[in-house]
């Protein structure tokens, strides 16, 4: 059976200070759902994003469609030199 796969978006810190940051580097791309965690009180997925990194994410952070994004794409910032 193919597993599930669904658009992730970050909804948390958009910060490079952020102990997420790497999540946040990964928002607007396809996930495959890995599975549903159990214990939780809120719906939360383990993913894996096309790079091979995986992480928990919130069942809110999932759509079927990119459509439905509602914050900008990661865009890394530039050093100035």
């Amino acid at each position: 059976m193919a597993k599930k796969q669904k658009w992730f978006e970050y909804h948390c810190t958009e910060s490079e200070d952020s102990e997420h940051a790497e999540l946040w580097h990964h928002t607007h791309q396809k996930v495959t759902i890995l599975s549903k965690l159990k214990d939780t009180e809120i719906s939360m997925y383990k993913v894996r994003f096309a790079d091979g990194f995986e992480f928990d994410v919130f069942g809110d952070e999932l759509f079927t469609d990119p459509t439905n994004f509602e914050r900008p794409d990661y865009s890394p910032v530039k050093l100035k030199m």
